[in-house]
């Protein structure tokens, strides 16, 4: 008995402990109700806090708690599907979640209100994620009080103004991870400085942030702990400063997009560290650099979009861990086997746009390789038929290139059994060999070759197929019925195809058949496809009217039925697709008024009605007042109206006037018409009765003895009655 004392008196201590923290089989009961009020401050479309009834919070879908005290210690409501976010958020009921450690609402919409400042009293927070959250403003000061934050990630919402609120960042003693790609820094001048007093920082990601200007010099660099420097796309105009090269802990550096004018800074080679080195389009000049194979660490290295130029050296082969090259865009010439065919871990090559030469031989030792770009160089891969590649590709692009001394499918890409992705665009090929393509294929894109004929049944096999672009070619046969019907996006443009327009990809949502030769009518069918769809059937022989049932594409974001025949008015439905941008009716024989429902098309950016036979007031609310250019309205002579010159007062008085006299004549005519109906009525009955008689006997003889008889009748009648007239008086 006595060896169960202490574990009875901890078990009671514990109880003891529960009531007084108030902890009972959920969360406490105070945050359970700060929780409550938090989601009625929500405007929850999608219905995502369901689960938030009952008494334990704990239990509530992205709540949790500790297992210790049984507080509230994690808020994560982070909307992943950007399609169904919290908005309009009163929340400052959550503040009572004191001992919250954990807080993320990123990727939802807060209907551009500030940051709240009461974040910054949550003193015990190491986690904060803002990201993509709709809110709009000054990043407020009070954060810096998060003394032990770790993690904090604002981007893609509001600005930075170190003139309001300097130094704030400078107090995030404890961070480590710090995004705010997308944040304004017009106004924050000294952002250097406050990020170089963040001790123990490992990830910086300034993306796209005005960053402006790189400032030259640090009086210490104490980036001691920093890994990640991520400075992309800020137009930076400058040279890369010194200090960059003295943060030997770096392990990627992403410095592209920016003006860093130039040749290559040798300096790189200070940070032995260094795994990925991105420069790409920072205007960097000279020859490439022999010494970047001495960055043995190397995994990922993009140097496209520049002015490099001159032979890859054999040197870039000593990075034996490199998995990704992106050299696009650039003036190289020569081979590349001695370099870059040496490198055997090699995942990702992108040489597209150079003036390398590129045979069987130089892929000979890429056995890991899945992703090649080799489009716009002098390539030839197509010499023998026998070849097998030591890879198995996902993507391969080879657009613009010379694929074999004469222009044909190359035989070896049967034995790329994963392929997903193949552009053989510009490549002069005529045959048909789509019976020859690995059923993994996902993106075709065979466009401005010389196919001709008609598409063989064989590409119906292709099931995993989205994506299929046959433009500017010579197929001239009736469109197929038997494409995969799996198909997201059709460009079929700048051919001869005939037939109807197809109405049976439920889940298309680009259809590019413009330049073709369809005809007959628009069938309201063509409203099954997705909601969010890019429509161009222009310059065909499509006819009648276009089906009310399009305005039922309520997502649509282009439409294009510019010249062809088609007639009848301009649907009031196409007021209906709140998303559209882009309307071309233009070079048709649409005729009537403009329908005002046009005005509420928010997003609309181009507008075409020209040449048409539309008439009346062009209707003057909301987007259509932005539209000043009149030749879009060109060819219709009877519209009027502001952007036109013609005054839609005096047409309409004219018109008025054209009606009175109109009707006028009219009653004119009916006067007349009355007359002549009489006239014609009484000699049409005079003639058929006395005709009659004349001509017949028979039919004279019975008349007049009818008409004495009559008069007979009548005699009689008065007679008697005037007999008893008499007799009254």
């Amino acid at each position: 008995m006595g060896g169960r004392t202490p574990l009875l008196v901890l078990t009671f201590s514990l109880a003891v402990l529960s009531i007084k923290l108030g902890i009972s089989h959920g969360c406490r009961e105070t945050e359970r109700k700060a929780l409550i009020d938090f989601k009625r401050g929500l405007h929850d479309p999608s219905n995502r806090l369901s689960s938030w009834v009952g008494e334990d919070c704990c239990a509530w879908e992205g709540v949790g708690c500790s297992n210790i005290s049984g507080h509230v210690i994690k808020l994560d409501l982070r909307n992943s599907r950007r399609m169904d976010p919290y908005e309009d958020c009163s929340h400052q009921e959550v503040y009572y979640l004191s001992e919250l450690n954990r807080l993320d609402l990123s990727g939802n919409y807060f209907m551009h209100k500030p940051i709240p400042k009461f974040l910054g009293a949550f003193r015990r927070l190491t986690y904060l994620n803002l990201s993509g959250a709709g809110f709009m403003g000054r990043v407020p000061a009070q954060l810096g009080n998060l003394s032990t934050l770790q993690h904090l990630d604002l981007s893609y919402n509001c600005y930075w103004d170190d003139e309001e609120n300097s130094g704030w960042i400078s107090l995030l003693t404890s961070l480590r991870h710090l995004n705010m790609t997308w944040v304004s820094f017009t106004n924050a001048a000294n952002w250097l400085q406050d990020l170089n007093a963040l001790p123990h920082v490992q990830e910086i990601e300034l993306i796209s942030c005005d960053l402006g200007t790189f400032p030259r010099s640090l009086s210490h660099v104490n980036f001691t702990s920093l890994t990640t420097l991520d400075l992309r796309g800020n137009y930076i105009n400058s040279t890369i400063p010194d200090w960059v090269f003295n943060i030997t802990s770096l392990e990627f550096l992403y410095l592209g997009g920016n003006d860093l004018h130039g040749f290559f800074p040798d300096s790189v080679t200070k940070l032995t560290s260094l795994k990925a080195l991105d420069l790409s389009g920072t205007q960097l000049s000279g020859s490439f650099p022999d010494w970047l194979g001495n960055i043995k660490n190397l995994k990922s290295l993009d140097l496209s979009s520049n002015s490099l130029c001159g032979s890859v050296p054999a040197s870039i082969g000593n990075l034996s861990l490199l998995q990704h090259l992106s050299l696009g865009s650039n003036d190289l010439n020569g081979t590349i086997s001695k370099g870059i065919g040496q490198l055997k871990s090699l995942v990702d090559l992108d040489l597209h746009e150079n003036s390398l030469s590129l045979s069987e031989d130089d892929l000979a030792n890429l056995s890991s390789l899945e992703y090649l770009d080799i489009s716009y160089n002098f390539i030839e891969l197509n010499k023998s038929d026998d070849w097998i590649p030591p890879f198995q590709l996902q993507s391969l692009s080879m657009d613009f290139c010379q694929i074999g001394p004469t222009p044909q499918f190359p035989q070896w890409l049967r034995t790329q059994t994963t392929l997903r992705q193949l552009q053989l665009s510009s490549a002069g090929i005529k045959d048909m060999f789509f019976d020859r393509l690995p059923s993994s294929l996902e993106y075709l894109d065979l466009s401005y070759n010389s196919l001709h004929g008609s598409l063989p049944a064989s590409l119906g096999n292709l099931s995993m197929l989205r994506s299929l672009d046959l433009g500017s070619n010579n197929l001239n046969e009736a469109f197929p019925n038997w494409l995969p019907s799996g198909l997201r996006y059709l460009y079929l443009s700048d051919n001869k195809i005939t037939g109807e327009v197809p109405q049976f990809f439920p889940k298309l949502k680009y259809l590019y058949l413009s330049n073709n030769s369809f005809s007959g009518n628009l069938s309201p069918r063509i409203t099954q496809l997705s909601m969010d769809t890019l429509i161009d059937l222009s310059n065909n022989y499509l006819s009648g009217n276009i089906p009310e049932e399009l305005g039922n594409l309520h997502g649509l974001r282009s439409l294009n039925l510019s010249k062809n025949y088609l007639i009848g008015q301009i649907p009031w439905s196409i007021g209906r697709m709140k998303q559209l941008e882009v309307l071309d009716l233009s070079r048709n024989n649409l005729s009537g008024a403009i329908p005002s429902d046009l005005a509420a098309l928010n997003f609309l950016n181009h507008l075409n009605l020209s040449y048409n036979n539309l008439s009346g007031r062009i209707p003057n609310g909301n987007q259509l007042q932005t539209f000043t250019d009149s030749s879009i309205y060109a060819g219709n002579p009877n519209l009027c109206g502001p952007p036109l010159t013609k005054n839609c007062t005096l047409n309409i008085a004219k018109a008025g006037e054209e009606e009175q006299n109109e009707d006028s004549s009219k009653s004119r005519m009916e006067t007349l018409w009355l007359y002549t109906s009489i006239t014609l009525g009484f000699i049409i009955g005079f003639w058929a009765i006395c005709g009659s008689l004349l001509l017949q006997q028979t039919w004279r003889t019975s008349y007049f003895r009818a008409i004495d008889n009559m008069f007979d009748k009548l005699y009689v009648m008065m007679v008697v009655t005037v007999a008893k007239y008499k007799r009254k008086l």
